[in-house]
């Protein structure tokens, strides 16, 4: 696919595709790389990594001790439409017995303020279904609760809002191309070879092409950020070698 044949972008927002009880069952991270798998593998056009969304957590929400929701964002000639058929059926495929699993999709018609908003409050409050499905028609996003109590609406919408608006609190946990590196690698090869391209010093600078960058385990060990609607990482330097740079702990596990 040619950057000529994408018209559109998605994001989507998906939550809650496991009950969190059985480990055999498909956790909602590994559904969405099954799932950023299978858009990439079907040619529905370009997938941008996996974010993470911290919400607020209490025990009237059912969860293994974090209240986490996924997105990712999609670039495609394909419509919504067919784009809501595809998400609808492979979450329903997938999604382990017990699960409450919620789907929201963002495009640039959308109210992504209005989104945002919601997504925000969503990480420090307990939100009700009705106030979801409020904000999703006031803001033309599509949502969809797919399971018994429609539960993972609430954190699929904050999902696709944060990762559209921005969230300080958002990790990514996939980035093409970033996910196969490890060890010491070139920043330019970093760039040349995954969608990380904010490769920063702590003056806010891009890391020169041809110095080295310590990943050591890579990703998931490393965590970049979401900044500016893309991934970001800064760097110290080596105490011992000024052109090989470690990342900050703020982006490791």
């Amino acid at each position: 696919m040619t950057s000529n044949d994408i018209s559109e972008w998605f994001v989507i927002g998906v939550d809650d595709t496991s009950d969190n009880l059985d480990e055999v069952d498909l956790n909602t991270a590994d559904f969405m790389r099954q799932l950023t798998l299978e858009l990439t593998n079907t040619a529905w056009g370009l997938v941008e990594g996996i974010t993470q969304h911290p919400l607020f957590s209490s025990p009237k929400i059912s969860n293994d001790g974090a209240n986490i929701s996924y997105a990712i964002k999609l670039h495609t000639a394909r419509s919504i439409l067919d784009l809501e058929d595809f998400l609808v059926d492979m979450i329903r495929k997938n999604s382990c017995k017990g699960s409450d699993p919620g789907l929201a999709i963002l495009s640039r018609h959308s109210d992504m303020p209005h989104v945002l908003a919601f997504g925000r409050r969503t990480q420090t409050e307990l939100m009700r279904l009705d106030w979801a499905q409020t904000f999703s028609t006031e803001s033309n996003v599509t949502l969809r609760a797919l399971g018994a109590k429609r539960n993972g609406s609430v954190g699929s919408l904050a999902a696709a809002g944060l990762r559209a608006g921005g969230d300080v609190h958002a990790r990514f946990i996939e980035i093409p191309g970033l996910t196969e590196l490890n060890g010491k690698v070139s920043a330019g090869e970093i760039r040349e070879s995954s969608q990380l391209q904010q490769l920063l010093n702590a003056d806010d600078e891009q890391i020169d092409r041809d110095d080295i960058i310590d990943l050591g385990e890579g990703m998931p060990t490393l965590k970049p950020h979401l900044e500016l609607e893309e991934p970001l990482v800064r760097f110290h330097q080596h105490d011992d070698d000024r052109r090989l740079w470690i990342p900050d702990p703020a982006f490791l596990r």
